[in-house]
């Protein structure tokens, strides 16, 4: 009778969903589980004893990489490595993907067999194809959509500058020739400012369109957020207001192109302070690496962005302000996408502020403090 502990491995080996193979060194099958013949279409009643050779190498392509993975195993002795190779059943139309791994079977510290473990990933493997080419298509769609909002926006550069400038020009050549208290003049100047709208309008395509792919580079964190912090009070300063900034970082070194992401961290700041009432803007800043990705926070307490708003607020032209152009965020959006990353935009309603979120991809693990050292900057 058998023992008790053989039953207990009897019951456990069969109750695997792993299908295990045990080759001899003369290269019979001397130990199949349930699984194994069911993923491999076996019978263990007439394959176990069977020369693998002779039960799989049927000719010189069928399941060829199948069979490499076990002369390999057998030949070489390549054990403890994972494969993943196409097995043909006949009378199928399409492969499985199975995962193979291989080990020893010793007694006394002399190898007796070969032990092959099977699982059959065919569903796993097909999911995983099905989101790659979503991922990939994702792309291309994303791609493509950038590819005709920068020729739309080139084709509107062209097509409108003309006849604004021209506009503008007759408009107020006319205003000049017509004394001053004339009823026209009201007229004219309504015509020239619509113009003058038209021709930042298109300023704003043209700078959408002509932004440059991005030249990246290792640049220390904090000094390029504290550039952006200077170069967006330098214009705030104009009109009197000023933004005060935490920054709290834990990413030492961050590889982007520098102008440009500078440029998409300035505009990021000056939309924060034109939508927070007071002259003093604060705004905190937190940026982190998590896992392999940079996660960069743009906090304000202004406010905020109305639910039915939010959807829009990236979309070209789309603006609240009764003077905007509606392009800032969607040039930030593609520079962002251009470093390979993603642009969020957050907020809980009407006065409850807006958390702008970047995700860029940390090209190596190294690029990043290994130590989660905490850079606490509070900058005013």
């Amino acid at each position: 009778m058998p023992s008790f502990n053989s039953i207990i491995v009897e019951n456990i080996i069969e109750s695997l969903d792993v299908g295990i193979m045990v080759i001899s060194h003369e290269g019979k099958i001397i130990f199949l589980n349930s699984a194994a013949c069911s993923i491999l279409n076996l019978d263990m009643k007439i394959h176990l004893g069977f020369g693998w050779g002779e039960l799989f190498i049927t000719d010189a392509t069928s399941n060829a990489e199948f069979n490499q993975v076990i002369l390999d195993v057998i030949n070489e002795q390549k054990t403890g490595l994972k494969h993943i190779v196409p097995y043909k059943i006949k009378d199928r139309e399409c492969p499985k993907k199975l995962s193979i791994t291989s080990s020893y079977l010793t007694e006394n510290d002399h190898v007796v067999g070969l032990v092959f473990l099977f699982e059959d990933i065919t569903e796993i493997y097909n999911a995983e194809e099905r989101e790659r080419k979503i991922l990939s298509r994702n792309a291309e769609l994303q791609n493509e959509r950038i590819e005709g909002l920068d020729s739309l926006s080139q084709a509107v550069a062209h097509q409108v500058l003309n006849p604004t400038t021209v506009i503008g020009g007759m408009t107020n050549l006319i205003s000049r020739k017509l004394p001053p208290e004339d009823p026209l003049q009201r007229e004219l100047k309504i015509i020239s400012e619509e113009a003058m709208k038209l021709e930042g309008l298109v300023a704003a395509v043209k700078t959408y369109s002509n932004i440059p792919k991005p030249y990246p580079s290792e640049i220390n964190t904090v000094k390029l957020f504290e550039e952006a912090l200077h170069n967006a009070n330098l214009i705030l300063e104009r009109i009197g207001e000023r933004i005060e900034m935490e920054l709290n970082c834990s990413v030492e070194n961050i590889t982007v192109g520098k102008k440009l992401f500078e440029a998409a961290v300035v505009e990021l700041l000056l939309n924060a302070s034109n939508f927070t009432p007071e002259k003093i803007t604060d705004v905190k800043i937190e940026i982190e690496r998590i896992q392999q990705t940079i996660l960069v926070k743009i906090i304000d307490h202004g406010m905020g962005i109305y639910p039915h708003v939010l959807n829009h607020v990236l979309d070209p032209f789309f603006s609240t302000k009764a003077k905007g152009v509606g392009m800032g965020l969607s040039r930030v959006k593609k520079i962002i996408f251009e470093h390979q990353g993603k642009l969020k935009i957050e907020s809980e309603g009407a006065g409850k502020g807006t958390t702008v979120i970047i995700e860029l991809p940390c090209p190596d693990a190294d690029c990043c403090s290994s130590k989660k050292v905490l850079i606490k900057e509070i900058t005013k």
